[in-house]
């Protein structure tokens, strides 16, 4: 297997919205959102995540750390609960990538759906790229299960 070089974004995008949608009548927590900012990186400079906005309802850590997992996993290509999601890439993407809201519910999110949320901005975001084009609403009902 050859493994290619990392990839830089071509350009900033900025504004990558996914919002996983609450189940109603499910047991399943389903429920999170996300807005996240890509910018291109100098070469050598290994990907990066801040955050730079306040939690709603708070801040809470845990989903912060998973969210940060989803992204890292993906820009790496190593997505280990999806690896045919990256299947065809030509390798690593490297970004910075800030935080620009976040939600979550009391009941209905838990830290799975954060690092799908971030796998799914990152691939919006290198789409963006690819497709010369500004970033598109992600609505998703994150599966919790395969």
């Amino acid at each position: 297997m050859t493994t290619n070089p990392p990839i830089g974004l071509a350009r900033p995008v900025r504004g990558v919205k996914v919002h996983s949608r609450q189940t109603l009548g499910a047991c399943a927590p389903t429920y999170g959102r996300v807005e996240l900012d890509f910018e291109p990186l100098p070469a050598g400079v290994d990907s990066s995540i801040a955050f730079a906005c306040t939690a709603s309802p708070e801040r809470a850590p845990e989903y912060e750390e998973s969210l940060a997992v989803g992204v890292m996993r993906e820009l790496a290509a190593t997505d280990a609960e999806d690896p045919e999601a990256r299947r065809d890439a030509p390798g690593k993407a490297r970004a910075r990538v800030i935080v620009r809201a976040m939600s979550w519910h009391w009941v209905d999110t838990c830290e799975m759906v954060f690092v799908r949320l971030g796998a799914l901005a990152v691939r919006e975001a290198l789409c963006c790229v690819a497709e010369d084009r500004e970033p598109h609403l992600v609505e998703t009902r994150v599966r919790l299960s395969s």
